[in-house]
């Protein structure tokens, strides 16, 4: 008998056992959606509102990273390089992030805006490195996009307002 009352005292009450498993299955839902709050570039907030999007990004991540051309911080760095190397803009740094259909690219203050109807980026895939850099001496800025699967160019502030090409 002492072994059936060790076995309930271990039990979890009915109304306690309810609340961890409501807990448990909330945490599975928008667990992705924490990850992707940490890529997210623009409107984060939209993962956490609707776990279906933490989901979608937790897709893009894992059938994106099979065979990537820019898998790694060096090699999208390395890309970025060679890219924007000289003026008017040189790279300076590149973060994986995710990035929305439509962006509108952030320019700080002093910064230079791009020409015309630049000022969205429109990447074929969510996953990008996001290239910053220096305009013409300028604050850091972003300064272009590379596709993470292909390593392409997806986006450029190049031209620049006032130069001739």
């Amino acid at each position: 008998m002492p072994t059936a009352d060790i076995r309930r005292s271990r039990r979890i009450p009915g109304p306690a056992a309810s609340v961890l498993m409501i807990a448990g299955v909330v945490a599975v839902v928008w667990a992705p959606s924490f990850v992707a709050v940490g890529y997210a570039e623009g409107q984060a907030s939209g993962h956490l509102a609707n776990p279906a999007s933490g989901w979608a990004f937790l897709w893009e991540a894992v059938t994106a990273s099979r065979n990537p051309r820019l898998g790694t911080a060096d090699a999208a760095m390395q890309q970025a390089s060679q890219v924007w190397a000289g003026a008017p803009a040189v790279a300076s740094g590149a973060a994986l992030k995710t990035i929305p259909a439509i962006w509108d690219v952030p320019v700080p203050a002093g910064g230079v805006e791009p020409a015309g109807t630049r000022g969205e980026a429109r990447p074929d895939h969510g996953l990008n490195w996001v290239v910053t850099g220096r305009v013409r001496g300028g604050p850091e800025q972003v300064i272009g996009l590379l596709d993470y699967r292909t390593g392409h160019v997806e986006w450029d502030i190049r031209p620049v307002p006032g130069e001739s090409r």
